[in-house]
């Protein structure tokens, strides 16, 4: 039962990195269409349309031990790339040189401009309607500085934290499936048990106390994690990171991989510079800290 949970973790994690360079490649490769002859581009867009689809079909088959979440933000990403391979096929495919003149141009024009501003209003709403439908069992909490945030319940449901400046944020009632942070500074977000997955992006001179089965951060620093965490955790383009064991009585597994820490930047067998384990008299007080603490007492434990 035990060894069946990080493997479906960690196929999660592999998936995630082989995506990224995937998405990677396939943006290069729209980037130099521009320097491609003509004669050859309608191959080299059919290349790339079927790496789109090679994509796509590999999220497909992974939805099956990736958090919903995380299918998402994956499916977004390929939708963008669509997008990028119509708009590189637009301006670089040949326009045809001879065309025949209407007798009335300039009312064809303005019917054809309608048509045109018709279609970008519907494809406008429809974008909305479907961000709207994606993002239904999402809570977020955006653009904010100096406050506390405190859900009174939350009730199986991810959670968005973005653009956030010295905040707390307190997640411990209630059921959350997954978190997510894109660009914090300076904030405490104390969590209980996450169901599946923590992913962030930009996190700077903060801390984090929280339980889950997957955690991958990134761009960080200077933040000091509490973690309880079923897998092993992952950090990339992160420095002067510090882990300690979090005890709170409301975590999940009494396995614990938060001094395992792999860091995609560093693929030596020394020891990461980016990141360390925490002095346990410095994890006991912090630790102290978010389950005894009132919130609005926690900004002290931010980093300088």
């Amino acid at each position: 039962m035990t060894s069946s949970e990080p493997s479906a973790t960690e196929a999660s994690n592999k998936f995630w990195h082989e995506f990224k360079a995937e998405r990677t490649a396939i943006e290069h490769a729209i980037q130099r269409s521009a320097h491609i002859p003509k004669p050859k581009l309608a191959d080299h867009f059919q290349t790339i349309l079927q790496n789109i689809n090679g994509l796509e079909k590999q999220l497909t088959q992974a939805t099956e031990f990736i958090p919903s979440y995380d299918e998402r933000q994956y499916a977004r990403q390929i939708k963008e790339l669509g997008r990028a391979l119509d708009t590189a096929r637009a301006n670089l495919t040949p326009k045809p040189k001879f065309t025949f003149k209407s007798r009335r141009p300039q009312q064809q024009q303005q019917q054809q401009k309608k048509v045109n501003d018709s279609a970008r209003v519907a494809d406008k709403e429809t974008s909305h309607a479907r961000d709207y439908e994606d993002d239904d069992n999402v809570v977020s909490f955006a653009d904010m500085s100096d406050q506390l945030i405190q859900p009174a319940k939350l009730d199986n449901v991810d959670v968005l934290l973005s653009n956030l400046e010295r905040c707390t944020v307190i997640l411990t009632t209630g059921q959350v499936s997954a978190l997510h942070i894109k660009n914090l500074s300076q904030c405490v977000v104390v969590c209980g048990a996450i169901r599946g997955s923590v992913l962030m992006y930009g996190f700077t001179r903060s801390v984090i106390a929280v339980g889950c089965h997957q955690f991958r951060m990134h761009d960080a620093r200077s933040v000091n994690v509490l973690l309880n965490v079923s897998s092993r955790p992952i950090i990339e383009d992160s420095t002067n990171i510090t882990v300690g064991p979090y005890q709170s009585m409301n975590i999940l597994d009494s396995v614990n991989y938060y001094d395992q820490v792999e860091d995609f930047n560093w693929l030596k067998k020394q020891a990461s510079p980016n990141w360390r384990v925490m002095e346990d008299i410095d994890a006991d007080q912090v630790n102290r800290s978010v389950t005894h603490d009132e919130p609005t007492q926690l900004s002290r434990l931010l980093c300088n």
